[in-house]
C-alpha cells in the first residue's frame, strides 16, 4: 500500500511537471516552441478537450420541439387565408398576420383567442343553420392551427405556400353616395354612429345590392344598412362586415327603392391609438326591375309571429342591447317541429353579425317564429329577409307570457 501510493505521488508529481512545461510552451511563453514537452502535454489534454466537447454537443433535450407533421406552407397558411386574412390582412382591424414570421410572433396570443373561442369573430353555433359566410373554424382547423402551435410551428418549403390572393374587382356602382365623416375618438372600444343619407330616385327602382367602402379598414368594424322610406317601416338591405363586403339576395330577388326615400346607416367603429376621421362611401347597384322585391320580418322578444302565407328567409340580422348575453330564433312549423334558425350563446355587441342562409329557409303558412333572449329583461330583435313579400305583410303577432321571476 505505500508502495502504491508513493508511485500515485511521483505520478502526480510528473503530471504537474508536464503541465508546467505545456504552459511555458505555450505561444505566449518566451521558451522556445520546440520544447520536447509540448506533445506530451497535449497528449494528456486532448481526452479533457474531447470531453467537453462532447458535453456540450450532446446537450439536447430528449424531446425534440418540433413534433408535428403540420407545416405552415402546407395547411396554416391556407386556414389563415380563408379565416384570418380579411382582419388581419395588413390594413384591416387586427394585427397583421400575413405571413410566418407574423403568425410565429403572435403565437401565444393566437393559441389564447382561439382556446378561448373569442376569433375568429363569429356569435351563431354551429350545429343548426349552416350560414355561407360563416367565419367560425371548423373542429378540424381548430386542431390543426392547434396541433402546429403547440409542435414548435415548422415553416415548411416556402415553394408549397399558395398564389398569393389576387385582389377582388367590382364593377363601379350604379350610384355612389359619401357617407359624412366620422370621427373616431381613439382608444374607443365600440361607438355606433347613425347616419341618413337622401336619395333622388324619381321612380321606384330595384336595388340590387349595396356596397360600403370604409376609408380607414383598421377601425370600422361593420356597417348596416336600412331604407328608411317616409311610407314605410325601414327595412335592412345590406352591411358590410370585415369578412364579407357586401350581402346579396338571389339574382331573382331585389330590395324595392322608393321615390323620397333615405338611407339609415348604422356604423360600428373601434378606436385606434390616435383620433382619425373616417369618410366612408356607399354604392348602391341597380337590379332588373323584373327581379321580384323582398321584404323584412321582425320577429321581437316579447311577441311571436305567426306567418300567414308561405315564404322564405334567406338572410338573418339580429340586434340587442347591451346586456343581452344571447339569443335563440326558432320556427315551429304546423307539424310541430322546431327547428333553430340562430342560436348565439354569446352575443358580441362589439361586432354586429349578418347571417346570410346557405340553403334559405322555407316556412310555410301556420309558422311561429319566436325570439328568446338571456336575460329576459334584456331587448332583442331578429330581422329575416324574406324573398316573398306576401309572407311579412300577412304575419300576425302572437303575445308571449314572461314567467314570472322564482320567488326567492
Amino acid at each position: 500500500m505505500i508502495h502504491e501510493e508513493g508511485r500515485d505521488g511521483q505520478e502526480g508529481r510528473e503530471r504537474q511537471d508536464l503541465s508546467r512545461a505545456a504552459v511555458l510552451s505555450s505561444p505566449s511563453s518566451p521558451s522556445s516552441p520546440s520544447s520536447p514537452s509540448r506533445p506530451s502535454s497535449l497528449r494528456h489534454l486532448l481526452p479533457l478537450i474531447a470531453a467537453a466537447l462532447l458535453t456540450f454537443s450532446t446537450g439536447v433535450r430528449t424531446d425534440d420541439p418540433v413534433s408535428s407533421n403540420v407545416r405552415y406552407t402546407g395547411e396554416i397558411v391556407r386556414i389563415f387565408d380563408r379565416k384570418c386574412a380579411p382582419c388581419h390582412g395588413g390594413d384591416g382591424v387586427g394585427v397583421g398576420l400575413t405571413n410566418y414570421r407574423e403568425v410565429r410572433d403572435w403565437a401565444r396570443a393566437i393559441r389564447e383567442e382561439i382556446v378561448e373561442q373569442r376569433m375568429p369573430p363569429w356569435s351563431a353555433a354551429r350545429g343548426y343553420t349552416r350560414f355561407r359566410n360563416d367565419l367560425a373554424l371548423t373542429t378540424r382547423e381548430t386542431t390543426t392551427i392547434l396541433s402546429w402551435l403547440d409542435g414548435g410551428m415548422p415553416r415548411g418549403d416556402d415553394r408549397d405556400l399558395p398564389q398569393p390572393l389576387a385582389a377582388a374587382h367590382d364593377d363601379p356602382p350604379d350610384l355612389l353616395l359619401r357617407i359624412p365623416p366620422q370621427q373616431v375618438p381613439a382608444g374607443d372600444d365600440h361607438a355606433v354612429r347613425r347616419v341618413t343619407v337622401d336619395i333622388d330616385v324619381a321612380v321606384p327602382r330595384r336595388v340590387a345590392r349595396v356596397v360600403v367602402a370604409p376609408d380607414h379598414r383598421g377601425v370600422l368594424r361593420g356597417a348596416l344598412v336600412f331604407i328608411d322610406g317616409p311610407d314605410h317601416p325601414a327595412q335592412w338591405i345590406g352591411s358590410w362586415l370585415p369578412w364579407q363586403s357586401d350581402a346579396a339576395p338571389p339574382a331573382s330577388h331585389a330590395f324595392e327603392l322608393q321615390p323620397r326615400s333615405r338611407l339609415a346607416i348604422e356604423l360600428h367603429y373601434r378606436g385606434a391609438d390616435a383620433d382619425l376621421v373616417d369618410a366612408p362611401s356607399l354604392g348602391i347597384y341597380f337590379a332588373n326591375e323584373t327581379a321580384l322585391p323582398t321584404e323584412d320580418l321582425l320577429v321581437r322578444r316579447d311577441s311571436a309571429l305567426r306567418i300567414a302565407t308561405a315564404t322564405t328567409a334567406w338572410a338573418i340580422v339580429p340586434a340587442a342591447d347591451g346586456t343581452a348575453r344571447s339569443l335563440e330564433l326558432t320556427a315551429r312549423r304546423p307539424n310541430g317541429v322546431v327547428d333553430v334558425l340562430v342560436w348565439m350563446p354569446e352575443i358580441r355587441r362589439d361586432w354586429p353579425q349578418v347571417f346570410v342562409l346557405d340553403d334559405p329557409a322555407r316556412l310555410p303558412a301556420g309558422t311561429t317564429l319566436s325570439l328568446d333572449v338571456q336575460p329576459r329583461t334584456a331587448t332583442a330583435t331578429a330581422r329575416l329577409s324574406l324573398l316573398s313579400a306576401a309572407g311579412a305583410s300577412r304575419a300576425s303577432r302572437l303575445q308571449i307570457r314572461t314567467p314570472a321571476p322564482p320567488r326567492r
